[in-house]
């Protein structure tokens, strides 16, 4: 299949909704992490870049990821400038757009032989551009990893879910059988798919606060365990407490004393052996020193 037919016919797919999850079905992916590498802000918008990893217990490669930047009703389908081969669904001449999810404002950045699409369910997606059965030719092996995936936005950040595809080769090679009512056919890489949690653009920088930085570190601390020592936990959450009630009476300079007490913290629990891992250090220290500067 050439890249012009594959590209035409997954843009069918994406815009009709009908590539979606089929069922629970074991997926040769064991775990594929979404892990944020750093934000950088340019003075007009964040550039968020990621470090995709295929963990050493999967069966097969990982080919296609997905980041949920969804947003409210209202706030549109606006872009900012992609870097790569880039399908914006909603600005395609005659579509629907009352079917189309609202999303983020949002640029994507792809590395070298991968593109991207953001689709009508408002999900940002790369994929490998060199033809050939999905992901023959670009793709993360178990074990391995990819960088070079970005993102521009001037949202800050939020805990976002993630999902990833196997190649074509190790999941859907091999037809299902026919049944009494259905003709033999292949499977396809997106019933095997698996989801995660990353962080992305999702929070309008007006609508930032104190409450939402303290909310995000409850699920870092619980569920996410992005930083799973309890006994790091315990001093951020009483450091932004301390932060709130600081504001709460009107004392800024205890607040801001407060806050970068945080943000000291992060730095020096975060680093290779650290308990605070990329994902929550991003995530909470960009929103705490937006905080920072606007207080």
């Amino acid at each position: 299949m050439s890249t012009t037919t594959k590209v035409a016919t997954l843009l069918t797919l994406w815009l009709s909704g009908s590539l979606r999850l089929v069922g629970q079905v074991p997926s040769p992916l064991a775990r594929v992490d979404q892990r944020l590498d750093g934000v950088a802000d340019s003075g007009t918008y964040l550039v968020y870049w990621y470090r995709i990893n295929n963990a050493s217990e999967s069966r097969g490669g990982a080919a296609y990821f997905s980041l949920d930047v969804s947003a409210p009703r209202g706030t549109g389908f606006p872009t900012l400038p992609a870097t790569g081969r880039f399908m914006h669904g909603a600005g395609f001449r005659g579509v629907d757009l009352a079917q189309f999810q609202d999303h983020v404002p949002v640029g994507p950045i792809s590395p070298t032989n991968w593109e991207s699409v953001l689709t009508k369910q408002a999900t940002l997606d790369w994929y490998g551009g060199r033809g050939g059965a999905s992901g023959e030719y670009d793709n993360i092996p178990p074990g391995d990893s990819l960088g070079g995936f970005g993102l521009r936005s001037p949202y800050l950040p939020g805990i976002r879910q993630s999902w990833a595809r196997p190649t074509f080769l190790s999941c859907c090679a091999k037809p299902r059988a026919a049944t009494a009512t259905s003709e033999a056919e292949y499977p396809d890489p997106s019933e095997f798919k698996i989801s995660g949690r990353t962080v992305g653009p999702t929070v309008r920088p007006e609508a930032m606060t104190l409450g939402l930085v303290r909310a995000d570190l409850a699920q870092v601390c619980g569920a996410l365990r992005w930083i799973p020592d309890g006994a790091m936990c315990g001093p951020l959450q009483a450091t932004l407490a301390r932060a709130a009630a600081a504001a709460q009476r009107g004392d800024r300079s205890a607040a801001t004393d407060a806050l970068r007490a945080f943000v000291d913290a992060l730095d020096a629990q975060h680093g290779p052996g650290k308990p605070v891992n990329d994902n929550a250090y991003w995530l909470l220290k960009v929103n705490a020193k937006y905080l920072l500067a606007h207080m």
